[in-house]
């Protein structure tokens, strides 16, 4: 099952050294959102990633500096999505794009994008007022070539469940940064319990 780290909504001091860190312990995606933020601000984060890193990294707003820094990952929030701001990059089949959904009818409208945030799956860490979208007993039914990954509340404890749902991977948010300082030890936790839940 896939793992993938979005950041934390602000910047921090010392965030690009754990970004590479992350990344050097395996984190195979990155998608940067920052509410509210300046694109300097970007440009100054994204700088200081290492290189090789950059083609992990998915891109929340500031679409173009995907240019400058060979960036081929954008991701498009719902409301973007729905306006068809999509529709107007340019036709590239190295550009894999993402958005999010709040209903599991939405997927058949995803035909431009390879994986879709959806949740909240459990009550949000970051947000107190995002409950859970998920009903007891939830079974994801899913006929699209659409990736789901689950957001919203995941932790460590709760992966297996995620999987039992029927999650193609799953997205880490509040878990991981309300603690800067185990953030690394609880990535490498939670990145081992998507391998080990996977069949042989």
């Amino acid at each position: 099952m896939e793992l993938i780290v979005i950041s934390k909504p602000s910047f921090f001091e010392g965030e690009a050294n754990l970004i590479n860190e992350l990344f050097e312990s395996g984190m195979e995606r990155f998608h940067l959102r920052k509410e509210g933020a300046e694109k300097h601000e970007y440009e100054q984060l994204l700088g200081n990633i290492h290189p090789q890193y950059l083609e992990r990294v998915a891109l929340h707003q500031f679409h173009e500096l995907a240019a400058d820094f060979g960036i081929g990952r954008l991701h498009f929030p719902e409301a973007q999505r729905k306006s068809g701001q999509h529709l107007l990059l340019p036709p590239s089949e190295a550009t894999i794009l993402s958005t999010s959904i709040h209903k599991t009818d939405q997927l058949a409208d995803l035909e431009n994008f390879k994986y879709t945030f959806y949740g909240p799956v459990f009550q949000s860490i970051s947000k107190k007022d995002y409950p859970s979208v998920v009903p007891n007993g939830f079974k994801l039914r899913n006929s699209t070539r659409v990736k789901v990954i689950a957001l919203g509340g995941i932790t460590t404890e709760k992966i297996d469940l995620v999987r039992q749902m029927g999650f193609d991977g799953a997205a880490i948010l509040g878990s991981l940064w309300n603690q800067p300082e185990l953030a690394v030890n609880h990535f490498k936790k939670s990145l081992e319990k998507c391998q080990t839940t996977d069949p042989m």
